[in-house]
């Protein structure tokens, strides 16, 4: 594995659905990413319905016990930074603060989400899990 890197939730998902969560191990992700994690899960239930409520237990142990064992960095960005730097790049708030944090961490930032990527890699390294796999 190379440098150290910082995940937002799509990433997080994308390798906890490849089995392949050991590249999370000990990198980043901000704590906006279990919400965001949660509300994944609440999509999958109640709106696609290609998982069942019952399924939820052992899902949220599988993501929690992931969370657990990467460095969620926690606390507020200046609000001011987060909003610049999404108005600047057209991007979400969410978007923002998972690319200021990567930026101030020195971090590479790992996304599945391709437009974000794209304005992302005006400011820092992005990469995608795929590529990360294929290291």
């Amino acid at each position: 594995m190379r440098g150290k890197r910082l995940f937002d939730a799509s990433s997080i998902i994308a390798l906890a659905i490849k089995r392949k969560v050991d590249f999370l191990i000990g990198n980043y992700t901000i704590e906006l990413a279990g919400y965001e994690i949660g509300n994944y899960l609440w999509k999958e239930i109640y709106l696609t319905k290609s998982l069942s409520y019952d399924d939820l237990p052992i899902l949220e142990r599988i993501f929690l016990g992931i969370l657990e064992k990467m460095n969620v960095v926690g606390g507020w960005l200046p609000f001011a930074e987060v909003v610049k730097l999404a108005g600047e790049l057209n991007l979400t708030y969410y978007d923002a603060a998972y690319l200021l944090q990567a930026r101030k961490l020195g971090l590479t930032l790992v996304t599945e989400d391709a437009t974000f990527k794209e304005k992302a890699e005006k400011v820092i390294e992005v990469t995608t899990t795929e590529k990360i796999i294929s290291e």
